[in-house]
């Protein structure tokens, strides 16, 4: 990247090519008010001025040379450098009071892509009256609760607090064309999300496409993202277009995207790049306009640590992260989803519509439904198709889910849950667990239903048994 020549330098042959494109920078930028940071074709930070580390509370050495893929960067920069065009907007910082305005523009010489170059430039109180310009910051700050959602996003159940903040991101997410990696357990509604994104942006008119990169066979995953010429392989006997394709102008929403294989990741790195692919078989290269949400629920940065998931993948398609949380870390919500799912379901099978004990209702919530929300509505499923009176009971309930309950509720609080004795001594940890795993063994009879009724799994009850000498009955 060329912004200025520079003469009479005595050193050039002492320093290496990075410094001396600092010194030309320097030269043109270190004493502007407004800060100033460049990147080069290939995503590296080669520069940035003393007023950008003023404002943006960075170190100069520790940015420089990184990717901006690997460093905390907006989306306006990030939106210039992708799409090669000039855009602008403002950023909303919690780590000062003025609001940053941001103008960033792709560098060409002689029509060949070098880089990006933006400006920042913080807005004070009376500027702000006069400007108003598109907020493209993302983050949720933490007294965002009670923000109005738009219908897509109400249609989610969930009025708990860490579930509405993470709808808001995504609802802030809708508004741009950022590529957005929802993450959660399985079971959390990342799908749901993903909809609801598409719904609320500009693409709505255009299709959204599901593919599930893990219930589709390593062989096959090309053709079905890409398309296939005829006679590209046995068994093409037509062309075939490809998910990329069918959603173009649209959304496409890559499922378990941890299970890609390593090969297609290359392929999928090229398309958010350049935006564009070839077919299997064909020679055409295709242009397509798609914005893409992935979604996981494996640990990508530990298939990363593993050589299993590409780095450059991984920040390419974490530019807006959405964590959606675990049911057991929203039972606030679990009334709501209860009635929710009651109402759905009777309306389905043409049933009247039932009701749920108040113990019963207790027990549900305080069960740590690791299957999530799916395993909520299939069991709603399971007891409304079953029960054959008008409201579902504590003896309606699975035993797995019920015998939680009733070893751990302690009616009115009158002992606490563990029992000191007389003298109030209290026992080594070691010893406590020896007869939690004693006494859950002996009430629930197999290691499985074991484990199950204490949260672990049921070969760290064997284990445990094994260890202190506990027989199974």
């Amino acid at each position: 990247m060329r912004i200025a020549a520079v003469t009479n330098i005595g050193t050039k042959k002492k320093i290496g090519q990075r410094e001396l494109t600092e010194w030309r920078y320097s030269q043109l930028f270190d004493d502007m008010l407004d800060g100033i940071c460049i990147i080069n074709e290939f995503g590296h930070i080669e520069y940035v001025n003393r007023s950008y580390e003023r404002l943006l509370r960075v170190n100069h050495h520790g940015e420089t040379g990184k990717s901006i893929f690997h460093t905390q960067n907006d989306e306006v920069i990030l939106t210039a450098y992708r799409e090669k065009r000039p855009t602008k907007g403002n950023l909303n910082y919690y780590i000062g009071a003025n609001q940053i305005s941001v103008a960033a523009s792709p560098i060409f010489h002689h029509e060949i892509f070098r880089g990006v170059i933006a400006i920042y430039r913080e807005i004070f109180p009376m500027e702000k009256i006069k400007k108003k310009d598109t907020l493209i910051e993302l983050s949720v700050s933490n007294e965002a609760h009670g923000v109005d959602l738009n219908p897509n996003f109400k249609e989610i159940v969930g009025k708990s607090k860490v579930m509405e903040k993470a709808l808001l991101m995504a609802q802030k997410a809708a508004k741009t064309s950022a590529t957005v990696l929802v993450r959660g357990e399985s079971g959390t509604g990342k799908e749901l999300v993903a909809r609801a994104i598409h719904y609320s942006s500009e693409r709505v008119s255009k299709p959204f496409v599901k593919v599930n990169c893990g219930a589709i066979p390593a062989t096959l995953l090309e053709s079905e993202l890409f398309g296939h010429e005829q006679g590209a392989f046995t068994g093409a006997i037509r062309r075939k277009k490809g998910k990329f394709e069918q959603a173009d102008g649209g959304t496409i929403f890559l499922d378990e995207i941890g299970d890609m294989p390593m090969e297609m990741q290359v392929k999928l790195l090229r398309v958010l790049q350049e935006r564009e692919f070839e077919r299997v078989g064909g020679e055409e290269t295709i242009k397509c306009d798609v914005r893409i949400i992935a979604a996981t629920n494996r640990p990508l940065e530990d298939l990363m640590e593993k050589g299993e998931f590409r780095d450059d993948l991984y920040y390419r398609l974490n530019v807006v992260p959405i964590h959606l949380p675990a049911l057991k870390e929203r039972k606030d919500d679990i009334h709501l989803l209860v009635q929710h799912f009651i109402e759905k379901i009777c309306m389905r099978l043409g049933k009247d519509l039932i009701g749920l004990t108040e113990e019963a209702e207790v027990c549900l919530c305080n069960y740590d439904w690791p299957g999530n929300i799916r395993e909520l509505e299939n069991l709603m499923e399971r007891l409304i198709v079953l029960t054959e009176s008008d409201e579902i009971t504590m003896g309606d309930l699975p035993s797995y889910i019920s015998n939680v309950y009733q070893s751990s509720y302690i009616p009115g609080d009158t002992k606490p849950l563990i029992d000191f004795g007389l003298n109030g001594e209290i026992a080594t940890l070691e010893e406590y667990e020896k007869e939690i795993i004693r006494y859950a063994i002996r009430k629930f009879g197999s290691f499985n239903a074991a484990g199950k009724a204490l949260g672990v799994t049921h070969k760290t009850v064997a284990f445990k048994a094994r260890k202190y000498n506990i027989i199974e009955d």
